[in-house]
């Protein structure tokens, strides 16, 4: 009898023991610091919990009161002991020293039973930047004309909307942040509401963070967003953007043309803009991008953006017909070009680089390519052509390894992928393109793309291939109409060198800052390999909006016209930015008309062994540059009567030949001349 009562009484403890449910709350675990505004991930471990529900609350008191997190009010415990949501907690727009995050069980009358519940036992620390303070605020909606002028620094209250009819007219120079750091902000042009940003090189238009000079970082804004009538291969043809912003009525933040698409629909211009720290998650899985395109036509001009420390995709396109030139993306999280549902646009000259310890969980690339999220046949398919484009990786030597978060001196982060990532059915075509530094070169995944690049309705050629790390083509699963040689047909012409990203003879293409240079030097293999703009009637490579260059990538060797310069800025957490002044235009007593205006700059002077030389010309005209020593005679011709286009131009002079003394930099316009002392010594 005791045996039976001991049996009984170990079999109920047992039992008891086994049915237990307990939680643990593992991140945040206390003691980190968070910024305002940034997604972190909620993780826990449970047990006996297995398919009940949560709920994830934040105070900055450990006995509350509780605020809901938002997306993360109904969590399913998917796992008998363990749970993890990516992105769950998204910080709020405090500073405190006392966050606390808490997990409670739902029950099953959706009450919440406060016995069972696991919170972090020390607080965590949430930063935010103090706001800099703006000389004018900019408020939904606008629905008529509103100028922005350069002499003041603009800010945003939250969603800025430009309705149906409204015009935001910005002047070049103009100054926007976004609001507070931790609040949801952007500026969103509807259906039928326009922007006109139009900026020049030496004056362009900045959207930044609102953060000080020293403290921004990626995710501090929404960005912009724009909205078309252009074609979409929705089944409606039309859907609301990403980011939680669209209205139940299909207006604001609702983009496509439905029915009645206008493919040469006009949002606007963007010539000479800057979109720095943008892209936010206002709710898990709804992320604003730095730009984003929905259904624009191509009646929209799109010139001289740049994109840096994007918190998502830098550039991405939803649908529409946009063309787009002179693209620079740096830091960016996520996709550099990131094009889908039926986007069918043409882009020349971009640049790409990316940092070494940021990537995203969703896998990082320079160019994602999809038709749909499902691979479907939805009309019109994704085929933009992409063209001129250098993409620098985050591995400046193959031998680094990936880590999970890119910190080591020779790793990168894991998150990042391939160069080029074409899946689900696009047909999108990459040509006259460097690649260098990349994991992983082209990612062909899905078997219709597949097929389509067996039909030559997917272009790969002309392209340099320098330092991937892996595969440089990679197929995935199945079988595949096409070879993982494919990339080698050599009527491709593409060039294939995995030994080093330091082979393709680029400047300073990892150098993070200022002192970034992604042109090919003078001796670069690049300057010996040609690009194609030959079509087949499928891939409109052919097209007059291409300019018919001879060089591949973004920039050619040698003495090369600088589109980025000055414009772009390769420095922006602690570039200073203030509103332009008042000013009057002198008033010029000489007739100057016609006369070429030449400015240059050599650096270092003296020199002792390379000076960089960067010179702008204001109006079109033939130039020749000589470099010549103290008695007139010519020692260095670098440039003999070639036509350039108005802009900026760099190139360096070797001096390691020549001896001690006084040299002179000559560069003659067809009616200017303009002399520069350059002393050199040994």
């Amino acid at each position: 009898m005791h045996k039976f009562i001991l049996t009984l009484l170990a079999f109920t403890f047992l039992t008891v023991v086994m049915n237990a449910q307990t939680a643990k709350l593992l991140s945040p675990n206390g003691g980190e610091v968070f910024r305002t505004g940034t997604s972190q991930e909620l993780r826990w471990d449970t047990t006996g919990t297995l398919g009940m529900r949560w709920r994830f609350q934040f105070s900055i008191s450990p006995n509350g009161p509780w605020q809901d997190l938002t997306g993360a009010t109904n969590v399913l415990d998917s796992a008998s002991r363990r749970g993890l949501f990516a992105g769950g907690f998204r910080v709020p727009a405090i500073n405190s020293n006392t966050g606390y995050v808490r997990m409670i069980q739902i029950n099953s009358d959706g009450t919440l039973n406060e016995s069972m519940q696991d919170r972090n036992d020390e607080p965590f620390q949430i930063i935010q930047p103090e706001a800099v303070v703006a000389d004018s605020i900019l408020r939904t909606p606008i629905t008529e004309r509103v100028e922005l002028s350069n002499t003041k620094i603009y800010g945003l209250d939250g969603y800025v909307f430009i309705d149906d009819g409204g015009v935001l007219a910005i002047q070049a120079g103009t100054v926007i942040l976004g609001d507070t750091v931790g609040q949801n902000s952007a500026i969103c042009v509807n259906r039928g509401g326009k922007i006109y940003a139009n900026g020049t090189p030496e004056l362009p238009i900045i959207m930044t963070s609102s953060a000080p000079p020293g403290q921004r970082a990626g995710g501090d804004w929404g960005g912009l967003l724009i909205c078309g009538k252009a074609s979409t291969n929705h089944p409606d043809g039309q859907a609301a953007l990403e980011g939680g912003i669209a209205d139940e009525n299909r207006v604001r933040g609702w983009f496509g043309g439905g029915a009645n698409p206008d493919d040469n629909d006009s949002s606007g211009v963007l010539r000479y803009v800057r979109i720095e720290f943008a892209g936010i998650a206002a709710a898990p899985n709804q992320e604003l991008n730095s730009l984003t395109m929905g259904g624009v036509g191509r009646g929209t001009k799109l010139e001289n953006i740049q994109v840096s420390y994007a918190n998502d995709d830098a550039f991405e396109w939803f649908g529409g017909t946009v063309n787009a030139k002179y693209l620079i993306a740096i830091g960016t999280l996520d996709d550099d070009f990131d094009g889908d549902n039926g986007y069918s646009g043409m882009v020349q000259f971009g640049l790409v680089q990316r940092f070494k310890d940021r990537a995203d969980v969703s896998t990082s690339e320079a160019f994602e390519q999809d038709n749909d999220g499902q691979g479907s046949y939805n009309h019109p398919l994704s085929k933009p052509v992409f063209s001129n484009i250098t993409a620098i990786g985050p591995l400046r030597d193959t031998s680094w390894t990936p880590s999970s978060s890119g910190g080591q001196p020779t790793s990168y982060h894991n998150r990042f992928g391939a160069g080029i990532q074409i899946r689900r059915n696009s047909r999108a075509s990459v040509v006259n393109t460097v690649l260098a530094g990349w994991p992983r070169g082209i990612e062909l995944l899905t078997s219709q793309t597949q097929a389509a690049a067996a039909a030559d309705s997917v272009f790969l050629r002309n392209i340099s291939y320098f330092g991937i790390k892996g595969a440089t083509l990679t197929l995935g699963s199945g079988t595949s109409p096409i070879a993982t040689e494919w990339l080698e047909t050599p009527a491709f012409n593409n060039h294939i060198d995995k030994s080093s990203p330091m082979a393709a003879g680029i400047i300073d293409p990892f150098t993070y800052g200022k002192a970034f240079d992604a042109r090919p030097s003078t001796n670069s293999i690049l300057a010996n390999q040609t690009a194609s703009f030959t079509g087949n009637g499928i891939v409109p490579i052919d097209h007059p909006f291409f300019e018919k260059v001879s060089y591949r990538g973004a920039f050619q060797s040698g003495v090369s016209q600088r589109w980025d310069m000055p414009w772009s800025e390769y420095d922006p957490v602690n570039a200073v930015y203030k509103a332009q002044p008042t000013s009057v235009r002198e008033i010029e007593t000489e007739d100057r008309t016609n006369i070429v205006t030449v400015d240059v700059k050599v650096s270092p002077l003296p020199v002792q062994n390379v000076a960089k030389v960067i010179y702008s010309i204001d109006r079109d005209s033939p130039v020749s540059i000589k470099f010549v020593d103290a008695f007139g005679n010519s020692v260095i011709n670098i440039l003999d009567n070639e036509f350039q286009h108005r802009g900026y131009y760099d190139f360096s002079i070797n001096t390691d030949g020549l001896a001690q003394g006084v040299y002179f930099l000559q560069i003659t316009t067809m009616n200017n001349n303009v002399t520069t002392m350059v002393p050199v010594i040994r």
